[in-house]
């Protein structure tokens, strides 16, 4: 019994699961349509397959273009999803800040901290130093300054670059009495 040029197994030669190139050299159909989809010639002597076998897998070929097709659009709109959720977290998390600048313009600390506490944390950073900021920002306003340097203090160690946290820290540490702590915090107000 012969066996596949690809595969290597043994191919039935009283069965119609074969097909072979010009010379005889013999493949499985479904070795040869995993080949086709990558040339029309045999893999072992280069000769080109005949008419016969070339149209006899078109249709699979075709079939396998339009799966392709159909899994690229699935791909591109699986994309566009996420980028439209991505978008929609931003516009609410911008509609989160503004009702908490409106509460802290209010004076209305309490409700501005329930809205942060309800607020779902998301995986991206400048969210979380966002939210961290504010609560570190509502709690001086609160005038519980040791709780608002514990925040401050967590934002300014994860990002250096926050010149309001330091701000509000240096206030905190001011209220508190410690003015070279204040000072150091000031310093670092750009």
């Amino acid at each position: 019994m012969p066996s596949c040029i690809i595969c290597h197994e043994q191919i039935d030669d009283s069965s119609d699961s074969y097909e072979e190139c010009p010379n005889g050299h013999k493949l499985h159909i479904i070795c040869l349509r995993k080949w086709l989809d990558q040339s029309f010639n045999c893999p072992l002597c280069n000769s080109p397959y005949n008419e016969n076998i070339a149209n006899k897998f078109k249709l699979y070929q075709k079939q396998k273009e339009k799966e392709k097709v159909e899994e690229l659009k699935s791909q591109i709109m699986q994309e566009s999803v996420q980028k439209i959720d991505k978008i929609s977290k931003k516009i609410n998390f911008l509609k989160l800040i503004e009702t908490i600048k409106l509460f802290i313009k209010n004076e209305e600390y309490e409700k501005a901290l329930d809205e942060l506490d309800d607020y779902e944390e998301e995986s991206e950073i400048y969210n979380k130093e966002t939210i961290i900021f504010f609560r570190g920002k509502i709690n001086f306003l609160r005038k519980k300054y040791d709780i608002a340097i514990s925040f401050l203090f967590k934002l300014i160690k994860e990002n250096f670059n926050y010149p309001e946290a330091f701000k509000y820290l240096g206030k905190s540490y001011q209220a508190l009495g410690l003015d070279d702590k204040a000072k150091w915090a000031f310093d670092r107000v750009k």
